[in-house]
């Protein structure tokens, strides 16, 4: 199975990266991150992990100016950074794609969601219910931007336990797409374990911001993947798109 990086436009962050004053000021770093998302082609069809960021992020207005959250992060990119183009570039439509799955689901993970009607998105059960409603509003989400049209399949994490996660889930019950539990950016965050010929891809959305951050951040996942040979994906590495070039380069 192939799987490609998407950039879906680039976040800057605030400077300080403590203190009341950082909400306030406009001080912000030099360096940007990458907003990825991730294309999977299995066997049955093409799934996207996350749907990256809309270009409307970019824009005034689209953020509540109330939340404070939504000032420590500036969002740079334009509408032919979105997902969809970015398909449509590669030789494909929205409707090819089968399956979206969702790390969770803040705003830069589900941004671009929009092009994506027909397709079935799936979302942990437990993070739906914490992004929506007023509840969802005061916890840093958006669910006032969710694309209406779209119903998404709520799943629990209830089957078998793999190496350091408790329970898992898998999508298409042939073990090549595995949902895991990766808590820790939101308490119902979930990765998507890629398997296939020998080789595992763990698509790691927000659980650090980049592979080599994981071992402070979840040290036993990043040894058992250490362990295990699985390479880690996150949403925020630049790294991301030549680590998998070195995994395609070792398998040909």
């Amino acid at each position: 199975m192939e799987v490609r990086a998407l950039t879906t436009g680039r976040v800057r962050r605030k400077r300080a990266e403590r203190g009341v004053g950082r909400y306030l000021s406009s001080d912000w770093a030099d360096t940007t991150l990458p907003v990825l998302a991730f294309l999977v082609q299995h066997p049955d069809g093409l799934c996207l992990f996350d749907a990256g960021q809309t270009a409307r992020a970019a824009e005034p207005g689209w953020f509540p100016p109330w939340y404070p959250f939504f000032r420590l992060a500036r969002f740079e990119l334009g509408a032919e950074d979105e997902a969809a183009p970015q398909l449509a570039r590669l030789g494909h439509d929205p409707g090819d794609v089968r399956w979206i799955v969702l790390s969770h689901l803040h705003t830069d993970h589900v941004g671009g969601l929009d092009a994506f009607a027909d397709v079935d998105v799936i979302v942990s059960r437990r993070e739906w219910e914490r992004a929506t409603g007023l509840g969802g509003r005061l916890r840093g989400y958006l669910p006032q931007r969710w694309p209406k049209e779209i119903r998404p399949r709520l799943v629990d994490l209830d089957g078998p336990s793999l190496g350091p996660f408790p329970a898992t889930h898998d999508l298409l019950g042939d073990g090549r797409l595995v949902l895991v539990p990766t808590p820790g950016h939101t308490p119902s965050h979930m990765g998507l374990l890629v398997a296939d010929d020998g080789r595992k891809l763990l698509l790691a959305g927000d659980a650090a911001d980049t592979a080599g951050d994981l071992p402070a951040v979840a040290p036993d996942l990043a040894e058992w993947c250490s362990a295990e040979h699985v390479v880690v994906l996150t949403a925020h590495d630049d790294l991301a798109p030549s680590f998998l070039e070195e995994d395609a380069t070792v398998r040909s």
